[in-house]
This record gives structure tokens, C-alpha cells and sequence, in this order.
């Protein structure tokens, strides 16, 4: 299967006792697929994955498959640091139904390049479509391109997400293989689709999805003039949900709309006030005429 367009990496809604929020969930998924969303990547760094057990990745893919009834393909985090364990989670993924898996690359025990080849190919194994995801900033393995096309010739390989921010790094891999690139930077995605890139998973996408999608496609259609405008004006919001670690400012926003509560699981807290303010402020410059208009926070600053 063939992952392109506007791929979202979707949070995870808790009740404030730290258990799932399944409705919430479910109408997110639903938002996402009125919205245009070509898909959804779920148990991923934003649905805080790390702070999952098993059989809370099950029930969230479980959710996220029943509500998208096969609208738009569903891809489950099963990343872990342990090549058995990865294997094993792919395996139980499969069996659910998903579309493809999302495999960070194994952090804490800090492998070598040659162990993340092997490591991938025991997870191609499963047959399920592998998304590999680079987040060096999260898992201090920085993969070089020589590594990622090694990687991505792997028979049931689909595409690399990189999160890397390393333009040079994407042109090398775009010169050695065919591997498909989807942008793991919000801030970049751009420019990662102008230098070859076939989509994105992104966080932005899920505030402002119909938005971001088109911003994606005219890219994909190679119509730059009006792409670049559009990530432009997004830039302040980009950069508004990452003041602080990653799931915190984005659910946060997704509070304000209504969405989701802003229930975290620890160690991950609530941003700071100074972020909240942040986050307010980048979303009320929004008023685009594209855009559905964010009703909630136009009458707040009326309020105010």
C-alpha cells in the first residue's frame, strides 16, 4: 500500500482518571474524515505511545478502525525498543486490520545503523506495510541516508517519516533511493514536498485539517505559488504547538475547540500559561477564508 497526502498523527483523548475517551476519539476520527483527512496514524508520539500498555494501543485501533469504517486507511504506532516486542505488536495490528504500521526507530538502546536494518527486517517480516519513522531529537539514533536506502529496499518497506529537520539528509536519500518520503516536520513539510517528498504526518493537521491537506495536494500538483502562502500563514501555529514536548500544546488546542479534554498521562503535563497564551494567540490570527472559522475562540475574544 502506498501512504501519500496529508496523513495525521491523531492524539489520544483520556477521561480526566486517565482512561481512553473513546467517544471523543471516535468523533475526532469522524471530524478527520469530513475534513478530508487522507489518513490517520494512530499509538504515534502525538497519541502519546510511550505512555500506552498494549492492550491500550488494541483498544485505541480498535476505536479508530470502527469509526473510520474503511474511509481512509488507519496506521497503528507499534514502535518499541525491543525488536520482539515490535514484531509481536505488528503482528496483533495486523490482525485488527490496520492499513500499516508506524516503527519509530529503537530508542534508548541507541543501535547501530546495521542493527536498525535488521531490526526493520524482522518487522517487514510480519507483512504488514511498515512506515519507518526518524526522530532522532527523540531517540538520539540519527540515521544517515546511506542507512535510510538500505532501510527502505527492504521488501515490505512502505515509506520513511522523517523527522530529522535535515533538508540535506532528504535530497542524499532522495539521490540514492526511491524510498518515499512523508515530512515529520510540520514547520518543513514544504519544503520536504518540494524536494520530492509524497505527503506528511503531521500534528498541525490535527487542528486544522482540511487546510493543511490542501496545502499538501497543491504541492502534490506541484502548484508552489499557492502552497507556499498557505504554509507561511501557518508557520506561527507550527511553532505555537511545539513550545513545549509534543503531545502537550497540541491537545491543549484540541481542548479549546471542543475536541478533547486536556487529560495527559504522566510524566507528559499540561503546557505552562505562557504556552496556553501562545497557542491562543496563534490560533485566533486564523480567520481563513479556506478554513472553517474557529468559532469557539472568535467569541472568546469577543468575550474579552
Amino acid at each position: 500500500m502506498k501512504f501519500t497526502g496529508s496523513l495525521v498523527a491523531i492524539a489520544t483523548p483520556f477521561h480526566e482518571d486517565g482512561s481512553l475517551d473513546k467517544r471523543s476519539l471516535e468523533r475526532l476520527v469522524e471530524w478527520h474524515i469530513s475534513q478530508g483527512t487522507d489518513g490517520l496514524v494512530c499509538s504515534g508520539a502525538t497519541g502519546e505511545s510511550v505512555c500506552l500498555s498494549e492492550s491500550d494501543r488494541l483498544e485505541i485501533l480498535g476505536v479508530c478502525l470502527q469509526a473510520a469504517a474503511g474511509k481512509i486507511p488507519v496506521i497503528a504506532g507499534t514502535g518499541t525498543p525491543d525488536t520482539r516486542e515490535t514484531v509481536r505488536l505488528t503482528e496483533q495490528a495486523q490482525k485488527a486490520g490496520a492499513a500499516g504500521c508506524l516503527v519509530i526507530t529503537p530508542f534508548y538502546n541507541k543501535p547501530t545503523p546495521r542493527g536498525c536494518v535488521l531490526h526493520y527486517r524482522e518487522v517487514a517480516k510480519v507483512g504488514l506495510p511498515v512506515v519507518v519513522y526518524h526522530n532522532p531529537g527523540r531517540t538520539q539514533v540519527r540515521l544517515n541516508a546511506e542507512a535510510l536506502a538500505e532501510i527502505g529496499a527492504i521488501e515490505g518497506i512502505a515509506a520513511l517519516k522523517d523527522s530529522s529537520g535535515d533538508k540535506e539528509l532528504i535530497q542524499r536519500l532522495g539521490s540514492l533511493s526511491p524510498f518515499p518520503i512523508l515530512s515529520g516536520d510540520d514547520w518543513m513539510t514544504f519544503e520536504t514536498l518540494q524536494i520530492g517528498g509524497v505527503g506528511a504526518i503531521s500534528v498541525i493537521g490535527n487542528i486544522v485539517p482540511r487546510v493543511w491537506k490542501e496545502m499538501i495536494h497543491l504541492c502534490l500538483e506541484k502548484r508552489w505559488e499557492e502552497a507556499k502562502p498557505i504554509s507561511d500563514r501557518f508557520q506561527p501555529l507550527c511553532e505555537a504547538l511545539f513550545q513545549e514536548v509534543n503531545p502537550q500544546c497540541v491537545k491543549y488546542a484540541l481542548s479549546l475547540m471542543g475536541k478533547c479534554g486536556t487529560t495527559l498521562r504522566l510524566p507528559l503535563v499540561p503546557p505552562l500559561e505562557d504556552s496556553k497564551k501562545g497557542v491562543k494567540r496563534a490560533l485566533l490570527r486564523l480567520a481563513l477564508p479556506f478554513e472553517e472559522r474557529l468559532l469557539s475562540f472568535q467569541s472568546e475574544k469577543q468575550r474579552k
